[in-house]
């Protein structure tokens, strides 16, 4: 008896045809493995390409392979205001995302990354790379932005 079920595992995973990940639409891995590296923030650091001015932390995430690639998120943490935006890379064989986050998050993100349940997002053009320690939380629904109309503030409603 075959019966086919209409959300099979891993059916948004792959590209049907060529069985590759479909970067544009996000790729969430779990983390294996965790670099880290305090700073001065006094120096630009600069990893494998990915630069950080005025640098006080830095974390390499390596994840599980997709397809042919190897998976890596890189967060850097920087004192400065003005920061890079996220992105996102095919390089070789590897598929780097990155994220440039304020100093003060530094050990929290270290928390987090050294979590058996870490898992991280990349692809697209970076804006939604993410780390958690729930798969769950990282759910392209959760992350979408929506069209607030002017003047409503986004938060926790009073029920009283």
């Amino acid at each position: 008896m075959n019966t086919s079920l209409p959300n099979q595992w891993g059916s948004n995973l792959q590209r049907a045809q060529t069985h590759q990940p479909n970067w544009d639409s996000y790729v969430v891995t779990k983390v294996k493995h965790v670099r880290a590296a305090m700073l001065s923030g006094i120096d630009t650091f600069n990893a494998e390409g990915f630069t950080i001015p005025m640098a006080t932390g830095f974390i390499e995430l390596s994840g599980m392979r997709a397809g042919a690639f190897r998976t890596f998120l890189k967060i850097g943490f920087a004192e400065s205001h003005r920061t890079a935006l996220p992105s996102f890379e095919l390089v070789d064989n590897s598929a780097i995302g990155t994220l440039i986050l304020p100093a003060h998050c530094f050990g929290s993100a270290l928390q987090l990354a050294n979590s058996p349940t870490a898992h991280f997002r990349i692809g697209g053009d970076g804006r939604h790379n993410a780390m958690a320690t729930d798969v769950a939380l990282l759910s392209a629904a959760l992350t979408q932005t929506s069209d607030v109309p002017e003047g409503i503030e986004i938060g926790f409603a009073n029920t009283r």
